[in-house]
């Protein structure tokens, strides 16, 4: 078949794409319009599955087109769409979305995941393919109590997140489509998906994910930490000995709750068993088998090398007492609580027999991956680390996590003297406008347009912003350069770059101090 894939460098996208090529079909992908050579991006997602050739020129035949979900017909270019109109595709697979769960990312994850999904499914439409697919979740049964069956959508649930309700709406938008004409509907809907290459196009990972790239961190701040003649952890109950961790870590959550983690090779053979769907409109569940969070936490404990974090039921007496670090992790983790205190369960297919999932497995595999990516990169150390774990892909996510208190903790108590108004304006893909108002050691963000007046502010691209977070670049040199323009308070905005520069100059060694606080 002739498959018109987005979403092909995500996580499941990838995956995805490399079976369609092994089994010899055709495919065309759709893919963003930044981050080097469209074909190079493509050949660099499939590299880490071992699948195909490295060399760009022995891939099979695919077609690679810059497209952008987000606007009308995909952002495709008008020679692009005469192309596909020619020979339009046999289906559309629409992997193409965000996993995100921040609220302050609604609006981005509503243009993603909705307005995405009836961009792809009109360009399907307007092309004449015949079968649109589409990768939900099973968990847009929300909070619902009892099993979540593939024959329903609304059960009168609520929703944990943005990303919850806006694949909920996808599906809404789809079904009621279906009785217009257009194409056939398939929707697929995964429940957690761990295994295969977990590091997407920009390696930002969600769900169980998440929990380790924390613990990695906190590990790698404790090795880092163990080799100074004075360790500053070491109050705090960090000890290592021989590449083993010991970190004193209570997580709030009910030790026999179950996950539903699924095999990421039960999703793609899932998927590709729907492809040749007779059905108008079909909805199947991918999910897996139940973990507990006690397996969960004992599997990625082993492969990490960590001992020592608990699993503690929330009560008042152990919010009180909880411990700096264990408010820090709880806020690189809060958007994942919903799911640490209550069992979502999902009704399988007759069909269906999912591998078994080890945890302990995957979790290795992760980390070996991650391991790899911070080797053959820049910035890597724990001050990189620092910012993955704080979800910072972007400067939006930045400022959200400066905001409170993600990242940023040390500059702000150290500089506790400064009083300042300064509006970022962001330009490029990640293109965003932040006011940040730093007083008393705290930092106030109001984001958008129609910021309050501030006292300077500082015009530049998203790359080079994030290099400066990152101590790749001088704040107050790249405007030397040319390559940052100031508004108002000259004086005062080289001042301020030039506590940031000392600030993230030294970032491990800040971030190190921030954890022992």
């Amino acid at each position: 078949m002739h498959v018109l894939l987005t979403g092909a460098t995500g996580y499941v996208g990838k995956h995805v794409l490399a079976r369609l090529l092994r089994d010899g079909h055709r495919v065309t992908v759709l893919v963003r319009p930044h981050g080097g050579h469209l074909h190079a991006r493509v050949v660099d997602a499939l590299r880490p599955l071992d699948r195909l050739s490295h060399d760009v020129h022995d891939l099979p035949r695919i077609d690679v087109l810059a497209s952008d979900i987000t606007r009308p017909d995909c952002g495709l270019a008008a020679a692009a769409l005469s192309m596909l109109a020619e020979t339009p595709p046999d289906l559309l697979l629409h992997c193409a979305g965000l996993t995100r769960f921040e609220q302050h990312l609604a609006g981005t994850i509503q243009r993603h995941n909705l307005d995405g999904t009836r961009h792809a499914h009109v360009l399907a439409a307007r092309l004449g393919i015949a079968r649109f697919h589409f990768l939900s979740t099973a968990f847009i049964a929300g909070d619902s109590e009892r099993p979540f069956g593939p024959d329903e959508r609304d059960c009168g649930q609520d929703f944990n997140n943005p990303y919850e309700a806006s694949k909920y709406a996808a599906e809404a938008y789809l079904e009621a489509g279906v009785t217009r004409g257009g194409p056939a509907i398939t929707v697929c809907r995964p429940s957690i998906v761990v295994g295969g290459s977990a590091l997407g196009d920009t390696h930002a990972v969600s769900t169980v994910y998440t929990f380790i790239k924390a613990l990695h961190f906190l590990r790698a701040c404790c090795l880092r930490d163990s080799r100074r003649a004075r360790p500053r952890l070491s109050d705090a109950g960090f000890a290592a000995q021989g590449g083993r961790c010991h970190i004193p870590l209570r997580i709030e959550a009910d030790a026999t709750v179950t996950l539903d983690l699924v095999d990421m090779e039960d999703v793609v053979d899932g998927i590709m068993r729907t492809l040749g769907s007779q059905s108008r409109y079909e909805v199947r569940h991918l999910t897996g088998r139940p973990t507990t969070l006690a397996a969960l936490r004992d599997g990625i404990c082993a492969a990490l090398g960590v001992e020592g974090p608990r699993l503690v039921a929330a009560d008042a007496e152990s919010r009180v007492s909880r411990t700096r670090l264990e408010r820090q992790f709880e806020r690189l983790t809060h958007v994942y609580r919903p799911y640490l205190g209550r069992t979502a369960r999902f009704v399988p297919p007759a069909d269906y027999h999912p591998r078994v999932v080890d945890p302990q497995a995957f979790a290795r595999d992760f980390v070996r991956e991650l391991d790899n990516t911070q080797a053959s990169s820049t910035p890597r150390g724990v001050g990189a680390l620092a910012l993955a774990v704080a979800g910072v892909q972007e400067p939006s996510d930045y400022f959200a996590a400066l905001a409170d208190g993600r990242v940023g903790r040390l500059f702000l108590a150290r500089n506790d003297f400064v009083d300042l108004r300064a509006e970022f304006r962001i330009r490029g893909v990640h293109a965003c406008r932040a006011h940040l108002h730093i007083s008393r050691g705290r930092a106030r963000v109001v984001t958008g347009p129609g910021t309050p007046s501030s006292d300077c502010a500082y015009v530049l691209d998203d790359e080079l912003f994030m290099r400066v977070i990152s101590g790749q670049t001088d704040l107050r040199a790249a405007f030397f350069a040319g390559r940052v323009r100031i508004e108002g308070n000259l004086e005062l905005a080289l001042k301020f770059g030039a506590l940031l520069g000392l600030y993230f100059r030294d970032i491990d060694e800040h971030v190190l101090e921030e954890i022992a606080l």
